[in-house]
């Protein structure tokens, strides 16, 4: 185990591992990891087979092994993948999946139950598509790709490789775009692309609108928890994080490297620059300016929503004592 995560052993080496545990409950034949000192102290009284801790972080006395690494969550996160392959589809397509015949299949895809894939779709050499799931007419799937049970990759999407995409979620449908005439709303043809980058991990339900005209894009690596929207036009940068029931309007713009808190929202057309971050709840309604922390809602930065949100939790004892002054000072006259 220290070989295959290039940990630094300590202590005895010779303990058998079956499984995984969390700090506490790890039994003598279990790993679990230690990120900070804080957590150290779970492992009192315990005896785990072996623990993954960063350099420098203290343990209580263990007779197990103690594997030093740099990034212990990363590879307990190695490890998690190693006591649990993912279970892989059949080889092949499913008799039941519908293949249009102009479809382009890669070497080694593999298509599951009930899944129908549409005239001139290609779909990459390795890549995985779910039970249930639809991919249209046109659609491009790079190599090395997971498409889960029950997700829609509707025929404007362009996705890369290694490419992860979670049940239920629906790329490419068409945004809300609407004009309000005389006789009532007009829907105006979307009919733009859904571009999504290699590397990008999208979770479940979520919604990814096409672009109104032009693209709608996310960046390489960028990690996309359940339950998001993008709308039409947005364009997310790379190796962004952005959490559950986040949601962004139309041609807003999002740098690299920035992180959403869940139920964050945003308006359209803004631009939220490089490293920024918005903590949970936060209403964007302005453009954040790269490498800002921004919270509340409306979103301002974070030092200031914090001070005005202690002001309000003071304002009923103001209030009492404004009310203690005025029965006085009305005493007085």
């Amino acid at each position: 185990m220290a070989e295959f995560v290039g940990a630094r052993l300590e202590g005895d080496g010779d303990r058998v591992l079956r499984g995984v545990a969390p700090a506490g409950d790890a039994g003598p034949d279990h790993i679990t990891f230690v990120e900070r000192a804080a957590v150290a102290g779970r492992l009192t009284g315990t005896d785990p087979g072996a623990v993954l801790v960063r350099e420098g972080v203290d343990l209580p006395p263990l007779d197990g092994a103690i594997l030093r690494v740099e990034h212990p969550e990363a590879a307990f996160a190695r490890v998690l993948e190693l006591f649990y392959p993912r279970a892989e589809p059949e080889p092949g397509v499913h008799a039941t999946a519908v293949v249009d015949d102009e479809a382009v299949l890669g070497d080694d895809v593999r298509v599951g139950p009930h899944a129908v894939i549409e005239r001139g779709a290609r779909i990459g050499a390795g890549s995985r598509v779910g039970p249930g799931s639809f991919v249209g007419a046109g659609a491009e799937i790079g190599e090395g790709c997971r498409i889960q049970h029950g997700a829609s990759i509707f025929g404007c999407c362009v996705l890369g490789d290694r490419v992860v995409v979670g049940p239920g979620t629906r790329l490419g449908n068409e945004g809300f775009g609407f004009t309000v005439t005389p006789e009532g709303a007009r829907r105006i043809p979307q009919v733009g692309r859904c571009v999504i980058g290699d590397a990008v991990e999208i979770g479940g339900n979520c919604t990814i609108d096409r672009g109104s005209i032009g693209d709608t894009i996310v960046g390489a690596r960028t990690k996309i928890d359940s339950l998001v929207h993008l709308g039409h036009n947005v364009e997310i940068g790379e190796d962004c994080m952005i959490v559950a029931q986040v949601g962004i309007a139309g041609s807003t713009r999002v740098g690299r490297g920035v992180a959403l808190g869940g139920q964050v929202g945003a308006i359209g057309h803004l631009t939220i620059g490089d490293g920024a971050r918005v903590a949970a709840r936060g209403a964007v309604f302005k453009d954040v300016p790269a490498g800002a922390t921004y919270s509340g809602n409306p979103a301002r930065p974070h030092r200031a929503a914090l001070r005005e949100t202690a002001a309000i939790f003071r304002l009923p004892d103001i209030i009492s004592r404004l009310g203690r002054i005025e029965r006085r000072l009305d005493g007085e006259e």
